[in-house]
């Protein structure tokens, strides 16, 4: 009994000290990612956002991290 727990104990170590892999695979290397603006085009986007269009992401953005701010909430 206490062979098979002391067995069992050290392969439950050995099974913790591997390590899997963690790269990049050539599937997923090769495929472009879009630009963030391009962004979903469903229901759940913000209304003062157009889709595809920089200005108004990067716009989105900025009005998204002012309400963000600590300063800007204390007035």
């Amino acid at each position: 009994m206490k062979t098979l727990m002391v067995i069992a104990l050290s392969a439950g170590l050995l099974a913790a000290c591997g390590e899997i892999d963690q790269t990049k695979s050539a599937q997923s290397a090769n495929r472009d990612d879009a630009a963030p603006w391009q962004g979903a085009k469903n229901a759940f986007v913000a209304s003062s956002w157009a889709p595809g269009d920089k200005t108004s992401w990067e716009n989105q953005l900025r009005a998204r991290s002012m309400g963000q701010n600590e300063y800007n909430k204390i007035n």
